[in-house]
Protein backbone atom coordinates (compact mmCIF):
# COMPACT_ATOMS: atom_id res chain seq x y z
CA UNK A 1 0.00 0.00 0.00
CA UNK A 2 1.13 3.54 -0.76
CA UNK A 3 0.30 6.74 1.06
CA UNK A 4 1.10 10.43 0.96
CA UNK A 5 0.16 13.89 2.05
CA UNK A 6 -2.04 15.59 -0.55
CA UNK A 7 0.76 17.58 -2.20
CA UNK A 8 3.07 14.55 -2.28
CA UNK A 9 5.99 16.13 -0.46
CA UNK A 10 5.83 13.24 2.02
CA UNK A 11 5.23 9.69 0.76
CA UNK A 12 5.37 6.26 2.34
CA UNK A 13 4.73 2.58 1.77
CA UNK A 14 2.97 0.10 4.06
CA UNK A 15 3.68 -3.62 4.02
CA UNK A 16 0.40 -4.66 5.57
CA UNK A 17 -2.50 -6.78 4.35
CA UNK A 18 -5.63 -5.08 3.11
CA UNK A 19 -6.81 -2.53 5.66
CA UNK A 20 -9.99 -3.96 7.15
CA UNK A 21 -10.12 -2.03 10.39
CA UNK A 22 -8.78 1.09 12.05
CA UNK A 23 -8.79 3.09 15.27
CA UNK A 24 -10.79 6.19 16.15
CA UNK A 25 -9.70 8.19 19.19
CA UNK A 26 -11.84 10.57 21.25
CA UNK A 27 -9.05 12.98 22.21
CA UNK A 28 -9.68 16.58 21.20
CA UNK A 29 -6.97 16.76 18.51
CA UNK A 30 -8.07 13.52 16.85
CA UNK A 31 -11.66 14.77 16.84
CA UNK A 32 -10.83 18.16 15.34
CA UNK A 33 -8.72 16.53 12.65
CA UNK A 34 -11.01 13.53 12.12
CA UNK A 35 -8.14 11.08 12.34
CA UNK A 36 -8.56 7.37 11.63
CA UNK A 37 -5.46 5.50 12.72
CA UNK A 38 -3.67 2.32 11.75
CA UNK A 39 -1.16 1.02 14.29
CA UNK A 40 2.00 -0.21 12.56
CA UNK A 41 5.61 -1.12 13.30
CA UNK A 42 8.34 1.25 12.05
CA UNK A 43 10.80 0.33 9.31
CA UNK A 44 13.63 0.26 11.84
CA UNK A 45 12.18 -2.85 13.51
CA UNK A 46 12.75 -6.37 12.22
CA UNK A 47 9.17 -6.70 10.98
CA UNK A 48 8.82 -3.06 9.97
CA UNK A 49 5.60 -2.21 8.12
CA UNK A 50 6.31 1.44 7.33
CA UNK A 51 8.85 2.88 4.93
CA UNK A 52 9.35 6.51 3.94
CA UNK A 53 9.95 6.82 0.18
CA UNK A 54 10.01 10.61 -0.06
CA UNK A 55 10.51 13.30 2.55
CA UNK A 56 11.04 16.86 1.34
CA UNK A 57 11.37 18.15 4.89
CA UNK A 58 7.90 19.69 5.25
CA UNK A 59 6.60 17.64 8.19
CA UNK A 60 5.75 19.81 11.20
CA UNK A 61 5.14 18.45 14.69
CA UNK A 62 2.46 19.61 17.09
CA UNK A 63 1.84 18.03 20.48
CA UNK A 64 -1.32 18.19 22.53
CA UNK A 65 -1.78 16.74 26.01
CA UNK A 66 -2.60 13.40 24.36
CA UNK A 67 -1.07 13.23 20.88
CA UNK A 68 2.19 13.95 19.11
CA UNK A 69 0.99 14.84 15.63
CA UNK A 70 3.00 15.21 12.40
CA UNK A 71 1.44 17.02 9.43
CA UNK A 72 2.68 18.47 6.15
CA UNK A 73 3.28 22.19 6.55
CA UNK A 74 2.60 22.77 2.84
CA UNK A 75 -0.76 21.03 2.30
CA UNK A 76 -1.70 20.38 5.94
CA UNK A 77 -2.32 16.62 5.66
CA UNK A 78 -1.80 14.78 8.93
CA UNK A 79 0.33 11.72 8.32
CA UNK A 80 1.76 10.25 11.54
CA UNK A 81 0.84 10.28 15.19
CA UNK A 82 1.87 8.89 18.56
CA UNK A 83 -0.27 9.16 21.66
CA UNK A 84 1.65 10.08 24.80
CA UNK A 85 -1.01 8.80 27.21
CA UNK A 86 -3.71 6.13 27.28
CA UNK A 87 -4.00 2.69 25.71
CA UNK A 88 -2.38 3.83 22.44
CA UNK A 89 0.66 5.31 24.18
CA UNK A 90 3.90 4.70 22.31
CA UNK A 91 2.33 3.07 19.25
CA UNK A 92 3.31 4.37 15.81
CA UNK A 93 0.13 5.45 14.04
CA UNK A 94 -0.53 6.22 10.38
CA UNK A 95 -3.48 8.31 9.28
CA UNK A 96 -5.58 5.92 7.17
CA UNK A 97 -7.06 8.89 5.32
CA UNK A 98 -3.62 9.46 3.76
CA UNK A 99 -3.40 5.91 2.35
CA UNK A 100 -4.22 5.59 -1.34
CA UNK A 101 -7.23 3.52 -2.36
CA UNK A 102 -8.85 3.42 1.08
CA UNK A 103 -12.46 4.60 1.43
CA UNK A 104 -12.94 5.77 5.03
CA UNK A 105 -16.72 5.49 4.66
CA UNK A 106 -16.37 1.74 4.19
CA UNK A 107 -14.16 1.43 7.27
CA UNK A 108 -16.63 3.06 9.66
CA UNK A 109 -18.46 -0.15 10.68
CA UNK A 110 -15.06 -1.68 11.47
CA UNK A 111 -13.66 1.19 13.56
CA UNK A 112 -12.49 0.52 17.08
CA UNK A 113 -13.09 3.61 19.23
CA UNK A 114 -10.57 4.34 21.97
CA UNK A 115 -11.75 6.69 24.72
CA UNK A 116 -9.01 8.95 25.94
CA UNK A 117 -9.71 11.42 28.75
CA UNK A 118 -7.44 14.44 28.68
CA UNK A 119 -7.14 17.78 30.47
CA UNK A 120 -9.40 20.52 29.16
CA UNK A 121 -7.65 22.59 26.48
CA UNK A 122 -7.88 26.23 27.64
CA UNK A 123 -9.06 28.42 24.75
CA UNK A 124 -9.53 32.11 25.37
CA UNK A 125 -12.86 33.62 24.40
CA UNK A 126 -13.10 35.74 21.23
CA UNK A 127 -12.73 39.50 21.74
CA UNK A 128 -16.00 41.15 22.74
CA UNK A 129 -18.09 42.23 19.77
CA UNK A 130 -19.50 45.70 19.33
CA UNK A 131 -22.88 46.21 21.06
CA UNK A 132 -24.71 46.38 17.72
CA UNK A 133 -22.96 43.30 16.29
CA UNK A 134 -24.93 40.05 15.75
CA UNK A 135 -24.83 37.45 18.50
CA UNK A 136 -22.79 34.31 17.92
CA UNK A 137 -24.84 31.10 17.85
CA UNK A 138 -21.75 28.87 17.83
CA UNK A 139 -18.04 29.27 18.52
CA UNK A 140 -15.04 27.20 17.57
CA UNK A 141 -11.28 27.17 17.27
CA UNK A 142 -8.30 25.31 15.97
CA UNK A 143 -6.70 23.06 18.59
CA UNK A 144 -4.04 25.43 19.90
CA UNK A 145 -6.51 28.32 20.07
CA UNK A 146 -4.58 30.80 17.94
CA UNK A 147 -7.46 30.87 15.43
CA UNK A 148 -11.01 31.27 16.72
CA UNK A 149 -14.32 31.84 15.02
CA UNK A 150 -17.92 32.72 15.68
CA UNK A 151 -20.82 31.46 13.57
CA UNK A 152 -23.62 34.01 13.63
CA UNK A 153 -26.36 31.75 12.26
CA UNK A 154 -27.89 28.59 13.79
CA UNK A 155 -26.28 25.42 12.49
CA UNK A 156 -29.77 23.94 12.23
CA UNK A 157 -30.42 26.30 9.30
CA UNK A 158 -27.60 24.74 7.28
CA UNK A 159 -26.85 21.39 5.67
CA UNK A 160 -23.87 19.36 6.82
CA UNK A 161 -21.99 17.66 3.99
CA UNK A 162 -19.08 15.27 3.79
CA UNK A 163 -17.35 13.70 0.82
CA UNK A 164 -14.29 11.54 0.27
CA UNK A 165 -12.47 13.35 -2.54
CA UNK A 166 -8.67 13.44 -2.35
CA UNK A 167 -8.41 16.77 -0.54
CA UNK A 168 -11.47 16.52 1.69
CA UNK A 169 -10.66 13.04 2.95
CA UNK A 170 -7.19 14.27 3.96
CA UNK A 171 -8.60 17.49 5.44
CA UNK A 172 -10.91 15.26 7.50
CA UNK A 173 -13.53 17.96 7.68
CA UNK A 174 -17.28 18.31 7.49
CA UNK A 175 -19.14 21.25 5.99
CA UNK A 176 -22.45 23.05 5.99
CA UNK A 177 -24.02 24.33 2.81
CA UNK A 178 -27.03 26.02 1.37
CA UNK A 179 -29.19 23.29 -0.21
CA UNK A 180 -27.97 22.67 -3.77
CA UNK A 181 -25.60 25.62 -3.68
CA UNK A 182 -22.76 23.88 -5.50
CA UNK A 183 -24.61 21.54 -7.84
CA UNK A 184 -24.89 23.70 -10.97
CA UNK A 185 -21.46 25.22 -10.57
CA UNK A 186 -20.01 21.72 -10.25
CA UNK A 187 -21.45 20.57 -13.57
CA UNK A 188 -20.25 23.75 -15.25
CA UNK A 189 -16.57 23.09 -14.60
CA UNK A 190 -16.42 19.31 -14.72
CA UNK A 191 -15.53 17.68 -11.42
CA UNK A 192 -12.92 20.23 -10.43
CA UNK A 193 -15.02 22.07 -7.86
CA UNK A 194 -15.89 18.77 -6.24
CA UNK A 195 -12.22 17.78 -6.32
CA UNK A 196 -11.14 21.07 -4.75
CA UNK A 197 -14.09 21.75 -2.48
CA UNK A 198 -13.37 21.75 1.22
CA UNK A 199 -15.93 19.59 3.02
CA UNK A 200 -17.10 22.08 5.63
CA UNK A 201 -19.69 24.76 6.38
CA UNK A 202 -21.11 27.36 3.97
CA UNK A 203 -22.37 30.48 5.74
CA UNK A 204 -21.80 33.83 4.09
CA UNK A 205 -18.81 35.94 5.10
CA UNK A 206 -21.17 38.30 6.96
CA UNK A 207 -22.32 35.37 9.13
CA UNK A 208 -18.84 34.57 10.43
CA UNK A 209 -16.29 36.36 12.59
CA UNK A 210 -12.72 35.05 12.36
CA UNK A 211 -10.01 35.94 14.87
CA UNK A 212 -6.34 35.12 14.31
CA UNK A 213 -6.06 34.97 10.52
CA UNK A 214 -2.44 36.07 10.85
CA UNK A 215 -1.67 32.62 12.32
CA UNK A 216 -2.86 30.70 9.26
CA UNK A 217 -1.47 29.24 6.05
CA UNK A 218 -3.38 28.40 2.90
CA UNK A 219 -3.15 25.44 0.53
CA UNK A 220 -4.32 25.67 -3.08
CA UNK A 221 -3.91 23.05 -5.78
CA UNK A 222 -5.22 22.07 -9.20
CA UNK A 223 -7.22 24.91 -10.70
CA UNK A 224 -6.87 26.86 -7.45
CA UNK A 225 -10.58 27.51 -7.09
CA UNK A 226 -10.52 26.74 -3.36
CA UNK A 227 -7.94 27.50 -0.67
CA UNK A 228 -7.81 25.42 2.53
CA UNK A 229 -6.98 27.75 5.45
CA UNK A 230 -5.30 26.06 8.42
CA UNK A 231 -3.65 27.07 11.66
CA UNK A 232 0.10 27.14 11.06
CA UNK A 233 0.80 25.79 14.55
CA UNK A 234 -1.59 22.85 14.99
CA UNK A 235 -2.57 22.28 11.34
CA UNK A 236 -6.33 22.19 11.95
CA UNK A 237 -8.53 23.26 9.01
CA UNK A 238 -10.65 26.24 10.05
CA UNK A 239 -12.22 27.58 6.86
CA UNK A 240 -11.67 27.85 3.12
CA UNK A 241 -11.44 30.69 0.68
CA UNK A 242 -13.50 30.54 -2.51
CA UNK A 243 -11.76 31.95 -5.59
CA UNK A 244 -13.54 30.38 -8.57
CA UNK A 245 -14.28 28.93 -10.99
CA UNK A 246 -13.87 31.86 -13.42
CA UNK A 247 -16.97 33.08 -15.22
CA UNK A 248 -15.65 31.61 -18.47
CA UNK A 249 -16.26 28.12 -17.04
CA UNK A 250 -19.98 28.59 -17.72
CA UNK A 251 -19.71 29.75 -21.35
CA UNK A 252 -20.51 26.33 -22.82
CA UNK A 253 -23.80 25.96 -20.96
CA UNK A 254 -27.18 26.50 -22.65
CA UNK A 255 -28.54 30.00 -21.89
CA UNK A 256 -31.15 28.83 -19.38
CA UNK A 257 -28.65 26.72 -17.42
CA UNK A 258 -25.94 29.37 -17.67
CA UNK A 259 -28.16 32.00 -16.07
CA UNK A 260 -28.92 29.74 -13.13
CA UNK A 261 -25.30 28.61 -12.80
CA UNK A 262 -24.06 32.21 -12.75
CA UNK A 263 -26.57 33.11 -10.05
CA UNK A 264 -25.28 30.24 -7.92
CA UNK A 265 -21.70 31.23 -8.72
CA UNK A 266 -22.22 34.77 -7.45
CA UNK A 267 -23.81 33.34 -4.29
CA UNK A 268 -20.88 30.97 -3.79
CA UNK A 269 -18.41 33.84 -4.02
CA UNK A 270 -19.98 35.38 -0.91
CA UNK A 271 -19.51 32.23 1.18
CA UNK A 272 -16.94 31.45 3.86
CA UNK A 273 -17.06 27.68 4.41
CA UNK A 274 -16.18 26.44 7.90
CA UNK A 275 -15.02 23.12 9.32
CA UNK A 276 -17.87 21.73 11.43
CA UNK A 277 -15.49 19.56 13.47
CA UNK A 278 -14.09 22.59 15.26
CA UNK A 279 -17.45 24.05 16.30
CA UNK A 280 -19.09 23.62 19.69
CA UNK A 281 -21.67 21.15 18.36
CA UNK A 282 -22.18 17.43 18.79
CA UNK A 283 -21.70 15.83 15.38
CA UNK A 284 -23.82 12.88 16.43
CA UNK A 285 -26.86 15.19 16.58
CA UNK A 286 -26.38 16.50 13.02
CA UNK A 287 -27.68 14.95 9.83
CA UNK A 288 -24.70 14.57 7.53
CA UNK A 289 -25.26 14.28 3.77
CA UNK A 290 -22.51 12.30 2.09
CA UNK A 291 -21.12 12.17 -1.42
CA UNK A 292 -19.21 8.93 -2.03
CA UNK A 293 -17.33 9.87 -5.19
CA UNK A 294 -13.89 8.86 -4.03
CA UNK A 295 -10.60 10.19 -5.36
CA UNK A 296 -11.25 9.78 -9.08
CA UNK A 297 -9.24 12.36 -11.02
CA UNK A 298 -6.62 12.85 -8.28
CA UNK A 299 -3.18 12.44 -9.81
CA UNK A 300 -0.02 12.65 -7.70
CA UNK A 301 2.87 14.34 -9.49
CA UNK A 302 6.05 12.22 -9.84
Amino acid sequence: LKGNCHCGRYRFELTVPKIEGAISCTCSLCRKKGYIWLSITPASSEDGQFKVVRDDGFLREYQSAALRDKFCSHCGTGVLGEHVVGPLEGQMLVNVRAVQGVNPFELEPLLKTVSLPEPEQPISAPPPAAPEAPTAHHTGSCHCGKVRLELLTPIEDQEVREDNCSSCVRASSLHLSEPGAWAEADSACGKQTKQDAYVGVYPTESQVRIHGKEHMFEYLYGRRFIGFARCETCGVVVFLNVYGPPLSAYDHLPPERRERALAIHHTNMTLLPLNVRILDVDLATLRVQRSDEGTKGYVLDP
